[in-house]
């Protein structure tokens, strides 16, 4: 697979100018906001206070007053309320969002995370059952509920009324349910669209203590869970998330959620210095293993306690549940790769085992894409029929093949680099035929191709501590906000490199004659090691601040090199 580096396009000089008038702000600075929507100063200083005034008045989304009317009967008739949540970390902290914020405005309330093997994705009936035999007049459905037709269906019957609080795309009807939040509605006309499950569950609440008059202040000790919950979906860090990042990270800080410590604990986190790269790479993977490899329960159990002695129990067997889903991700990745080396010379690999683990099968699929540069479809066989998950390349839609494939499909869903499906085991080997013949004549002998995505080229002599601070303040990054990727070109190292743990390397280097030498790691890449010390070479990088007893240093970290052009 081809990686190809892409340079965005630089932005329009008005923007730039406008910003510019800030003093004492370097160039770059302005260039990188303005490619991220930044126009104007006014939009630049909110940019950098993602403060809770900057939240939107969640009646400006369709049928809140609905949803809030509704939560408010219940509470005044005295109902049982079900939370019915999905069993991922935005599904299993919204969970626990409602959970804590109820214990102090409404007790009769109770919740529900399905079980993803037994009843698949979505409201269940299973889950309807629940709330029937426990005598719940009451449904708010957490990160799904937007495509639960018959589910809702059966609980309308049942004299249970629902409101939805969802974030998945919409379809052109909408379930019958009471109230549906979901700013993806297009008849929504809430300004923010990219809210997670627990993000559309939060404005709900900020609703109800809004028509109340409720001190929402309580509510604000929460966005620990929503910052958690966010940061581990795929949803753009722009907008309302970066307020709710922002402001939940300081929560997270001074939070006393016996859950949440007994977690960092475990993990070995500094809770004073905890990132929202902690939560997306080191609890998010430990509160999703539970319902990957056994129940999501285990997961809205300890965010929900306010019992430390149980929140220690869970967060061993949560721990040991993610060991077991390191094990299967190895175990099925190394059977796929011997896999994919059998049908390496096919387009696209289609590659079933009946007994993988299906929880890990996503991760397996993106581990196959890496590893033989092609879209990757890795199936095994639960629940009676053949079912798995697809990964795709940057110059590949995996959505569109699908779409050509539905008539050999149970169901599918997804977007153009990832996406599910399931289908029945005779229309496998059909199903492998077509997609194989489908991506040999879509790409007709071209390579795919991984983009190495950069927003700036720079002089290395205009990099300095300055300039990293002010990126430390551009935090948090994430989707669509992405730490900025910077391309250095027609580079050389300044002294001999130093090869780490065999695999990375550590070297200075300059652009000019006589410029400051910067230091650069380039972690596992010490294959680059020929290229670096026989060549000019062109460097993509993020910039970091390492901070050693006081001291402040730059550092390069480095995403890719290559050999300079005309050298």
């Amino acid at each position: 697979m081809n990686k190809e580096w892409k340079l965005a396009e630089l932005p329009k000089e008005e923007y730039v100018k406008e910003l510019s008038k800030q003093p004492n702000v370097p160039l770059l600075i302005t260039q990188l906001l303005a490619q991220r929507g930044v126009k104007t100063l006014p939009e630049a200083r909110n940019y950098f206070r993602p403060t809770l005034e900057k939240l939107h008045d969640p009646f400006l989304m369709k049928d809140m007053d609905v949803a809030v009317a509704r939560l408010t009967i219940a509470i005044e008739k005295g109902e049982r309320i079900l939370f019915y949540g999905d069993y991922d970390a935005d599904g299993t902290t919204a969970v626990a969002l409602y959970m804590h914020f109820f214990r102090s405005v409404y007790n009769n309330v109770d919740y529900y995370i399905p079980d993803k093997y037994a009843e698949g994705y979505g409201v269940s009936e299973r889950g309807i059952d629940y709330a029937h035999t426990t005598n719940c007049q009451l449904i708010i459905s957490l990160d799904c509920g937007i495509t639960s037709f018959e589910a809702i269906d059966a609980a309308n019957r049942r004299n249970i009324d629902f409101i939805v609080c969802d974030h998945h795309q919409v379809g052109e009807e909408l379930p019958k349910a009471t109230a549906v939040l979901n700013p993806q509605r297009e008849d929504c006309n809430y300004p923010f669209k990219g809210l997670s499950g627990c993000g559309v569950g939060f404005k709900l609440l900020q609703g109800f203590c809004q028509k109340h008059g409720i001190d929402p202040t309580p509510l604000w000790s929460h966005l620990d869970l929503v910052a958690l919950g966010t940061a581990c979906d795929v949803v753009p860090m722009v907008d309302e998330n970066r307020v709710l990042c922002h402001q939940g990270v300081s929560y997270l800080k001074k939070t006393k959620k016996a859950g949440l410590l007994a977690l960092f604990s475990s993990l070995k986190l500094d809770q004073n210095n905890i990132t929202l790269n902690d939560l997306a790479y080191s609890l998010g993977p430990v509160i999703n293993a539970a319902g990957r490899v056994a129940h999501a329960q285990y997961a809205a159990s300890i965010l929900s306690t306010e019992d430390p002695k149980e929140a220690k129990e869970l967060a061993v067997e949560l721990n040991r549940l993610n060991g077991l889903r390191r094990k299967y991700d190895q175990q099925n990745t190394e059977e796929a790769f011997t896999l994919g080396e059998e049908e390496k010379d096919n387009s696209i690999l289609v590659l079933y085992k009946e007994d993988w683990h299906k929880g890990v099968l996503g991760i397996v699929a993106s581990k196959c894409v890496a590893q033989f540069g092609k879209p990757t479809i890795c199936l095994t066989h639960s629940r009676g029929e053949v079912t798995g998950s697809v990964r795709s390349t940057d110059n590949f839609d995996i959505h569109e093949l699908l779409t050509d494939c539905d008539d050999l499909l149970d169901k599918f869903g997804g977007h153009t680099s990832a996406a599910g499906l399931s289908l029945k085991e005779e229309n496998l080997s059909a199903f492998k035929e077509r997609v194989i013949d489908k991506v040999d004549k879509k790409m007709n002998g071209k390579e795919f191709v991984s983009f190495r995505n950069i927003d700036l080229k720079v002089n290395l002599a205009d990099i300095n501590l300055s300039v990293a601070n002010i990126l430390q303040q551009m935090k948090p990054f994430g989707h669509e906000n992405e730490i900025p990727v910077f391309l250095a070109e027609k580079v050389k190292v300044t002294d001999t490199p130093r090869v780490l743990k065999d695999k990375h390397l550590k070297f200075n280097i300059v652009q000019h004659e006589g410029d400051q030498a910067l230091s650069v790691i380039a972690f596992n890449q010490v294959e680059k090691l020929e290229v670096i010390t026989t060549s000019v070479f062109d460097i993509l990088f993020k910039l970091e601040i390492n901070e050693f007893r006081g001291n402040k240093t730059l550092q390069l970290n480095c995403v890719d090199i290559k050999k300079s052009e005309n050298e």
